[in-house]
C-alpha cells in the first residue's frame, strides 16, 4: 500500500513538473512569436523606407538628405541584425524548452504506465483472492451438504 502511495506521489510531482515546464515552453514560444513579429515589422519598415528613398533618379534632393537617409537605413540594418541574433537565441531556447517538455512528458507517461500496471496487478490479485474465497466457500458448503446427507442416512 505504501509503495502505491509513493508512486501516486511521484506521478503527481511529475505532472506538476511537466506543467511547470509546459508553461516555460509556452512562454518561450510567445517570446519567439513576438520577436518574429518585430523582425518582420522592421524588415517591412526598412523596405517601405527604401521605397521612399530620396536618392532615386526621379528625385531631386541634397546630399544632406541622402546622408541622413543612409544613416537611418544603417541604423535599421543594425536593429534588424540585432533582432536576427535575438531570434536565433530565442529559437534555440524554444527548442531546448520543447525538448525538456518532451522529456518530462515521457517520464510522466512511464510513471503513469507503471501505476496502471500496478493497479491492474492489484486488481488481478484481488480477483484471485475473491475467487479463492468463493472456491473455499463452495468446498465447505459441499462438504457440509455431504456431512448433512450422511447424517440423514
Amino acid at each position: 500500500m505504501k509503495r502505491r502511495g509513493s508512486l501516486a506521489l511521484l506521478v503527481e510531482l511529475s505532472r506538476r513538473e511537466r506543467d511547470r515546464v509546459a508553461g516555460i515552453a509556452a512562454q518561450a514560444q510567445r517570446d519567439l512569436d513576438a520577436a518574429t513579429k518585430t523582425r518582420r515589422m522592421l524588415g517591412d519598415y526598412r523596405n517601405d523606407y527604401e521605397a521612399n528613398a530620396p536618392k532615386g533618379p526621379a528625385r531631386h534632393t541634397d546630399a544632406l538628405r541622402v546622408r541622413v537617409h543612409e544613416a537611418f537605413v544603417g541604423k535599421l540594418d543594425r536593429a534588424i541584425g540585432e533582432q536576427d541574433a535575438l531570434l536565433g537565441h530565442l529559437h534555440g531556447r524554444h527548442e531546448q524548452q520543447r525538448a525538456a517538455l518532451s522529456e518530462r512528458q515521457r517520464r510522466l507517461k512511464a510513471l503513469e504506465t507503471l501505476q496502471a500496471r500496478r493497479a491492474d496487478e492489484a486488481a488481478r490479485r484481488q480477483a484471485s483472492n475473491e475467487q479463492k474465497q468463493t472456491d473455499e466457500f463452495a468446498v465447505q458448503a459441499h462438504a457440509r451438504t455431504r456431512r448433512e446427507g450422511a447424517h440423514d442416512d
